[in-house]
């Protein structure tokens, strides 16, 4: 039996404090419900992608590589590869902002506005800038409570979420 249904945005135990299934797991559930392809994101990396696709492959499901990366204002966007290209850009865009020094606007925990103090991990801090010069062969989805449409909702009301809707645009264009 398969479903219409494909799950885009799941966490998985290396997404620290997010996830607590392990990607094999994660597939295993996937298949028993008959998704045809399975989306593991976790955050601020492409940690469980090689299980994921494993496992997957041998389940007889699709497996879908993405990532969420953490935004220089604290919003978390999630990706999902597209092509070869995609996958160079996401570990590109991964990469260089991981060597990025923090935002200079950060609130005294060493986060930026919105950020768990209590992670475990420093999130990668991606500029706007870097997104949509990496967007190449990438999907971007609107995100969940991190996600910048809810979050700037959350701070301005309409005009706030249409600010986001218009970073996401002018990075990945309209579609």
């Amino acid at each position: 039996m398969s479903t219409g249904y494909v799950e885009l945005h799941a966490a998985s135990a290396f997404s620290f404090l997010r996830g607590a299934s392990l990607p094999e797991q994660l597939t295993e559930a996937a298949a028993d419900c008959g998704l045809p392809a399975l989306a593991v994101l976790d955050r601020d990396g492409v940690f469980a992608a090689p299980r994921v696709y494993a496992a997957a492959r041998e389940k007889g499901i699709r497996p879908l590589v993405g990532a969420e990366i953490t935004m220089e204002d604290g919003s978390v966007v999630p990706l999902l590869v597209e092509n070869r290209t995609g996958y160079q850009n996401l570990c590109r865009l991964i990469s260089d902002a991981k060597l990025e020094a923090p935002p200079t606007d950060l609130a005294p925990t060493g986060q930026p506005p919105g950020v768990d103090p209590h992670a475990r991990k420093r999130p990668c801090f991606a500029s706007w800038t870097a997104l949509a010069a990496r967007s190449e062969g990438l999907i971007a989805l609107t995100g969940d409570e991190d996600g910048p449409l809810l979050r700037g909702w959350q701070r301005a009301g309409e005009a706030g979420a249409a600010a986001a809707l218009a970073k996401l645009t002018a990075a990945f264009g309209p579609d």
